[in-house]
C-alpha cells in the first residue's frame, strides 16, 4: 500500500491536497502532521518499527470514510508534501536525513526513494533557488491553481516517465526553438561589451544573447554580443572578450553611464594609423542622414574615401559601369558599406547577394579576383526583433540605430577595424566588476504543456538536474525565468544522435501560465503563417 504524508496545518490547503490526491488515485492512504514536533515523534518510532510505522502516523483527514489499515512491512512512503516552514529550504539537513532515513529503513524502493514536494507561498521571504535540489521534486505556490496541482502530485507519484504519459493538462507537439538559461562570471564590462570567465573555449566571431540586469531599460534585458578574443588561463578556465552587436541605444548609455560613475574605472586609448584609403559607401535614400553619415565618417577617420547613394539602382548601374546621367567614378572594390536597413527589410540576404555578385562582376571585368567582401553595416530607423538581429548576424558586420550615438559608433569602429585611422585618440571606458550574466542557449523543443517540456539536446540530462528556460517574447521584462527539473530522459528511437529529455516545470506561478498561454498562442499562429 502507498502511503503520503502531509505536513500542514492549513485546513483549507489539507482539503485541497486530499480532494486532489484521491481523484488520481482513491487507493491512496493520506496522513496529515499539523506540527513539525508531531513529525518528528513519529520518526521516533519509525527508527524502530520501519514500514510497519506508515499505517499509524499522523492522523486521517475528516472526508477519510476508507477502512483502517493493518501495519505491515510491505507498506511504502511514497510521497511527503510539507508546507516549506515545516520541512523546507531553511531545514535542507533535515530533509536529507529524513530521505535518507526512508531509504535505510526501507520504506521505499532504493531506484523510486520518497518523493518531496514542498508547498509556499510566492513572496520575497522565499528564495526557490534554495529548493533547487535533486531531493526535492517540486515546489508548488499557494494559492493552489488545481490543474497544476494535480499535474505535479502525479508526477511525484508516478515517478519518472515520459511527459506526455499524463493527460491532466494538454501536451502540444510543436517543433519549437526556446532559449536555456546558463550563468556565466563575468570580470570586466566595457562602453563595447564585456569580459567572461568560462570553463571552455569559445569560438571568435561565435554570436550568443546574453541576459543581465546591466543590460535591462524599458522593454529589454538582453543584448547580443559575439567573442572578439579568447585566451586559456588554465586547464577549463578562459578569458573571453566579447562586444555587443546590435544594442540598443538607451542599453549603450546606461552602460556608459554605469561605468563612467564609478571613479576607479579604467580608459583605454586606441589610435589607428593607417595610409592606405578606407573606401565606404553610404547607401541611405534619406539623403539628409546619409550626408550627415558622411561628414562624420570623414571628420573622425582621416583616411576615409566616402562615396554616398540615395538611389539604390543608380548605384547597381553605377557598379555595372553603365552610362547614365547620374553616374559617380566609384574606386575598384569598397572596404566597408553602411546602408539604410529599409533597402534589406524584406529581400533581406538576397539584397546582399545581389550587391556582392555586382562587386565580384566588377572586379572580374578589371581582371582582378575579389578576395573579402566589404563589411556591411545596418543603419536602422526601427527595432529589429531579436530573432531578425541573430538572423542579420550572418552576414552583417553590426546594426546601429538612429538617431545614431556617434560616440559609440567610433569606438565600435576604431576598436574593431584597425583599417580606419582615427584623427583623435579614442578612449574606451571599463569597469573590473565581478558579476553573473545568463548566457541564451537555443534548444529545440518537440513537445510543451504548462507543467513541462521535452527537449532535443546533443546528449542526455541526468534526472533531477536543474535547467532555466526561456520562451521568448518583445516585452522581455516581463518574460519569467522558468525552471526545469529533468524528469526522464530516452535516445531518439528513430536513430538520429540526440535524446529527448523531459523536463517538468518547477516551482510554477500563475504569471508563468499566462505567459506560456500567450507564447503558446503567438507560436501556434507564426507557425500556421508559415504553412
Amino acid at each position: 500500500m502507498k502511503f503520503i504524508y502531509v505536513l500542514e496545518d492549513d485546513v483549507r490547503i489539507q482539503k485541497d491536497l486530499f480532494e486532489t490526491l484521491k481523484s488520481i488515485d482513491p487507493k491512496l492512504h493520506i496522513r496529515f502532521f499539523t506540527t513539525l514536533a508531531d513529525f518528528h515523534e513519529w520518526l521516533k518510532t519509525a527508527v524502530h518499527d520501519g514500514p510497519k510505522a506508515l499505517a499509524n502516523g499522523g492522523i486521517r483527514h475528516p472526508a477519510d470514510t476508507t477502512d483502517p489499515v493493518e501495519p505491515s512491512s510491505a507498506h511504502e512512503l511514497r510521497l511527503v508534501i510539507a508546507k516549506n516552514e515545516f520541512l523546507g529550504t531553511q531545514n535542507m539537513g533535515l530533509v536529507r536525513r529524513a530521505r535518507d532515513f526512508f531509504l535505510r529503513k526501507k520504506m521505499c524502493a532504493e531506484h523510486e526513494p520518497t518523493a518531496l514536494i514542498l508547498t509556499a507561498f510566492d513572496s520575497p521571504n522565499f528564495d526557490i533557488k534554495l529548493a533547487e535540489d535533486r531531493i526535492i521534486n517540486n515546489v508548488i505556490f499557494k494559492p493552489f491553481d488545481k490543474l497544476i496541482l494535480r499535474q505535479d502530485l502525479e508526477y511525484a507519484l508516478t515517478g519518472h516517465h515520459p511527459l506526455g504519459s499524463s493527460s491532466t493538462v494538454a501536451t502540444i507537439k510543436i517543433n519549437s526553438t526556446i532559449e536555456m538559461l546558463k550563468e556565466v562570471s563575468t570580470s570586466a564590462l566595457s562602453e563595447i561589451g564585456f569580459s567572461t570567465i568560462n570553463n571552455h573555449e569559445i569560438a571568435i566571431g561565435a554570436l550568443t544573447k546574453y541576459y543581465s540586469p546591466a543590460f535591462t531599460v524599458n522593454n529589454k534585458k538582453s543584448v547580443y554580443a559575439y567573442c572578439s578574443s579568447c585566451k586559456e588561463l588554465s586547464e577549463k578556465e578562459f578569458l573571453c572578450n566579447f562586444h555587443f552587436f546590435a544594442a540598443d541605444n538607451d542599453q549603450i548609455s546606461q552602460i556608459r553611464k554605469h561605468i563612467l560613475q564609478v571613479k576607479d574605472h579604467h580608459n583605454e586609448g586606441f589610435q589607428n594609423s593607417h595610409t592606405h584609403p578606407a573606401r565606404i559607401l553610404i547607401l541611405d535614400e534619406d539623403v539628409p542622414l546619409g550626408l550627415d553619415l558622411k561628414i562624420f565618417l570623414t571628420d573622425r577617420f582621416s583616411n576615409s574615401e566616402v562615396f554616398v547613394y540615395s538611389n539604390y539602382g543608380q548605384f547597381l548601374s553605377d557598379l555595372a559601369d553603365k552610362d547614365t546621367p547620374n553616374r559617380q567614378t566609384l574606386p575598384q572594390q569598397f572596404d566597408f558599406i553602411f546602408a539604410n536597413y529599409e533597402i534589406f527589410e524584406f529581400e533581406k540576404e538576397k539584397r546582399w547577394q545581389q550587391i556582392s555578385e555586382y562587386l565580384k562582376d566588377r572586379a572580374k571585368r578589371n581582371g582582378k579576383e575579389l578576395s573579402e567582401y566589404p563589411g556591411l553595416f545596418l543603419i536602422s530607423r526601427k527595432k529589429i526583433a531579436a530573432d531578425e538581429v541573430h538572423n542579420l548576424s550572418a552576414w552583417t558586420k553590426e546594426i546601429f540605430y538612429t538617431p545614431l550615438d556617434k560616440l559609440y559608433i567610433s569606438k565600435k569602429l576604431v576598436t574593431e577595424h584597425r583599417a580606419l585611422a582615427n584623427k583623435v585618440p579614442v578612449t574606451v571606458a571599463s569597469l573590473q566588476e565581478q558579476s553573473v550574466l545568463k548566457v541564451a542557449n537555443p534548444v529545440e523543443i518537440s513537445q510543451i504543456s504548462e507543467a513541462g517540456l521535452v527537449m532535443k539536446y546533443y546528449r542526455a540530462i541526468s534526472v533531477g538536474a536543474f535547467r532555466e528556460f526561456i520562451l521568448w517574447r518583445p516585452e522581455e521584462n516581463e518574460i519569467p525565468e522558468i525552471i526545469g527539473t529533468v524528469n526522464f530522459t530516452e535516445e531518439d528511437k528513430g536513430g538520429q544522435e540526440f535524446f529527448h529529455n523531459h523536463f517538468v516545470f518547477f516551482g510554477m506561478k500563475d504569471h508563468y501560465l499566462k505567459h506560456i498561454r500567450l507564447w503558446l498562442r503567438e507560436t501556434y499562429i507564426k507557425q500556421k503563417e508559415k504553412e
